[in-house]
């Protein structure tokens, strides 16, 4: 697998335009369009793990720190780690390509955290193509959509990640079409303050502002990046 690092270049055109115009709405509402994402993404971090019916779980990766787990992606495998143990009807779908130069890639690390932990392999599935939040719920999607093709409709997956990612994790699967249960991996609300709800309401922002551009001037290509 190549490591492929997630930059600006690699949002394309498109979505450099879309940046540029994020910021446009911003200073044009004086901050109140980012004063309100923010809003939305401290909202969303604040609330509890309280899924219906867990029969999948979703774990977003993280970035890998020299091969090691950082200290976020521990908590959201030990989020999941309590939900397959509590419900042993339950798999799990692991996500995240290679984001570092070398080792394994944020699912197969995550993998292996559960394997070590009694977690049996027939229970873990790992979807290691993608560099971000949007490829990741995408390849997501369409794993999910392959094991119930022509079946019943299984009830939505639980999306195990951070407090402060949970809003854009879910306006992004919204946008896929993808109904998600928010289970945040932090037991408390440590991870649902601080300026990281601000870069998230940043690239919520600017997410939101490409959306709504494409669809309202029927950009298709725009479209079939983000739905």
């Amino acid at each position: 697998m190549q490591y492929r690092r997630v930059t600006l270049g690699r949002v394309g055109l498109d979505g450099l335009a879309m940046f540029a115009l994020s910021q446009l709405v911003t200073v044009a509402t004086l901050g109140l369009s980012l004063l309100a994402v923010w809003w939305q993404v401290r909202r969303v971090a604040r609330g509890a793990c309280r899924p219906q019916v867990v029969e999948t779980v979703l774990v977003a990766g993280m970035q890998l720190d020299a091969q090691c787990l950082p200290p976020g992606y521990r908590l959201r495998l030990l989020r999941a780690l309590r939900l397959l143990r509590r419900h042993p009807q339950a798999r799990v779908l692991v996500l995240g390509g290679q984001t570092s130069a070398q080792g394994p890639s944020e699912a197969a690390a995550g993998a292996e955290f559960l394997r070590e932990r009694g977690v049996p392999n027939a229970r873990i599935r790992i979807e290691d193509r993608s560099t971000h939040t949007l490829e990741n719920l995408r390849h997501a999607r369409d794993l999910l959509h392959e094991e119930n093709a022509g079946g019943e409709a299984p009830p939505p997956a639980v999306l195990v990640t951070s407090r402060y990612h949970l809003a854009r994790a879910l306006a992004i699967a919204r946008g896929l079409g993808l109904q998600l249960q928010p289970c945040p991996a932090e037991p408390g609300r440590g991870g649902a303050r601080g300026p990281v709800l601000w870069r998230e309401a940043w690239l919520l922002h600017w997410y939101h502002t490409g959306h709504a551009f494409a669809r309202a001037f029927r950009r298709r290509g725009m479209l079939r990046r983000i739905t």
